[in-house]
């Protein structure tokens, strides 16, 4: 099964992440940014929440990145963090265009469905998907990118602390992908994860009880079972459409973490690999994340479904 997993992924690489997408850059991309800058602008408001756009250097791209952030209109300032990741041909400004992130979340702020949290959609395009996937790189770039360096710049901002259950990510295809990888490597920042119609990397271990062997190392000694901040299993949900292509990875996934004992959420339906299958989606996911007490009916995330066997 986890040598079909590699050949389905591999095969899909040319179809679903070819480096033509590579790059439109909008003007304010183009602009001077410094090291340690920080550019900030207020795009759009709706009733319940306001849009910006955060601009900083990347050490690790050495270039400037940028994430957008729904912010809620609380009169306390919102202490949690939902980040929520593009797929591979996408930019962030797609998940408002195409799903209308902020419209179905400014929503649910006003029915009190789920809790005022930041909602960021950071910029996670590459020049090369070979590059995240390669062997050769064992620790891909977006691992940095995101869970420390968006992550930080967030933090920092918005006076949100590393406290895990403040934390949460999330995304679509590439960007399910590199949310699921941050999920095993960063398992005591972020408490729950969601994957919606993602790739796979067949070599990945699950949160085991012990470390499985290293496997080539990159220069900084990192490989694919490094471990960067160690805790619990988080809170999972998978989803993926039934007409899919990736809809069998999905599947695999899915018996692989019941086989292991892995609690989850597994949802599918009729849909394939498109923005309307995702728009299906994207209600549950911000519920699963951040669920308002008269939603999960206790205030606590919504209970994972229960698996079997502890091994790894």
């Amino acid at each position: 099964m986890w040598n079909r997993w590699r050949l389905q992924g591999l095969a899909l690489v040319a179809a679903l992440f070819s480096p033509a997408c590579w790059q439109h850059k909008e003007a304010f991309e183009k602009a001077p940014l410094n090291r340690g800058e920080i550019q900030f602008a207020r795009l759009s408001e709706r009733t319940n929440l306001f849009v910006e756009r955060v601009r900083f250097w990347s050490n690790e791209m050495n270039e400037p990145r940028f994430f957008l952030a729904l912010v809620p209109k609380t009169q306390v300032a919102p202490s949690e963090v939902f980040i929520l990741n593009h797929g591979w041909r996408d930019r962030p400004e797609d998940l408002l265009t195409h799903l209308k992130v902020d419209q179905v979340y400014d929503q649910l702020l006003s029915r009190h469905e789920v809790r005022p949290a930041i909602v960021i959609l950071p910029d996670v395009r590459f020049s090369n998907f070979y590059r995240e996937y390669a062997d050769r790189y064992p620790f891909p770039n977006y691992l940095t990118l995101v869970a420390e360096e968006v992550a930080g710049t967030v933090s920092r901002r918005y006076a949100v602390p590393f406290e895990r259950q403040r934390w949460a990510i999330g995304g679509f295809s590439f960007g399910g992908y590199l949310s699921l990888d941050i999920g095993r490597r960063y398992a005591g920042r972020f408490s729950s994860v969601s994957v919606i119609s993602g790739l796979v990397d067949s070599e990945w271990s699950y949160w085991p009880s012990q470390p499985p062997p290293p496997g080539p190392l990159d220069s900084q000694g990192r490989g694919k079972h490094t471990i960067v901040v160690p805790g619990p299993v988080p809170r999972l949900l998978l989803a993926c459409g039934s007409n899919d292509r990736l809809f069998s990875t999905m599947s695999d996934l899915h018996a692989r973490l019941t086989e292991i004992g892995i609690p989850h959420l597994w949802s599918t339906g009729p849909g394939g690999h498109t923005w309307k299958y995702w728009s299906s989606v994207l209600p549950q996911m911000f519920k699963f994340h951040l669920a308002s007490e008269q939603e999960s009916g206790s205030g606590q995330p919504i209970p994972a479904k229960a698996a079997s066997d502890p091994s790894r």
